[in-house]
């Protein structure tokens, strides 16, 4: 159904909004939507999203979280899911408030979609190389390849890299450096 008709709080992205916004991962949604605040959660790599005052504070293997967030469809059950590949993606859609119903549990809070660009039968491809101060990287790239007979490869790849705003004293070693690479491999298949 279109927004309109839809009877929940639902935000709704497009890559190029997102691009427009500087959004990189799920961490950058919470200035975008209203009621949801995103951060690093406190024991790990993961991130902690807090819709409408709720949360979780178990990230580990025992724990479940809120807000569930689901890439293609699919329930992505840790943390760490919200710092996936933000790139090459149709939409990303925010519901706040249970959503239980149509997503199942882990979803007290609410629910993040991340729907990435399916193949396609037409071959294209883009690149984009980013770079600021402290040696800030961000590569992106995307190709689609049509293969005949409905068949059809998309690969996308991040690789995004910061050096960090200070040195540790004792070993004069950089703190809080940032170096993480994404990739996303999709095949599809159109029966003609």
């Amino acid at each position: 159904t279109t927004l309109m008709q839809t009877p929940l709080a639902v935000s709704a992205f497009t890559q190029e909004t997102l691009d427009k916004q500087g959004v990189q991962d799920v961490r950058d949604l919470g200035a975008l939507v209203p009621n949801m605040q995103v951060g690093f959660s406190p024991s790990d790599s993961g991130v902690q999203v807090v819709v409408r005052g709720i949360t979780s504070n178990n990230f580990t293997e025992l724990g479940d979280p809120a807000v569930g967030i689901h890439v293609d469809g699919s329930y992505t059950p840790r943390p760490q899911t919200g710092l996936s590949l933000m790139h090459d993606v149709e939409r990303v859609e925010v519901l706040r408030g249970p959503q239980g119903t149509l997503f199942g549990r882990n979803t007290t809070g609410g629910a993040i979609n991340i729907i990435a660009n399916k193949p396609s039968d037409e071959f294209e491809g883009s690149m984009r190389v980013d770079y600021g101060n402290f040696n800030s990287v961000l590569a992106q790239g995307v190709v689609n390849v049509p293969l005949g007979s409905g068949l059809a490869v998309r690969a996308a790849y991040q690789h995004r890299e910061h050096d960090g705003y200070g040195e540790t004293v004792t070993r004069n070693a950089p703190l809080g450096d940032l170096k993480s690479d994404y990739a996303r491999f999709t095949v599809g298949f159109k029966p003609e």
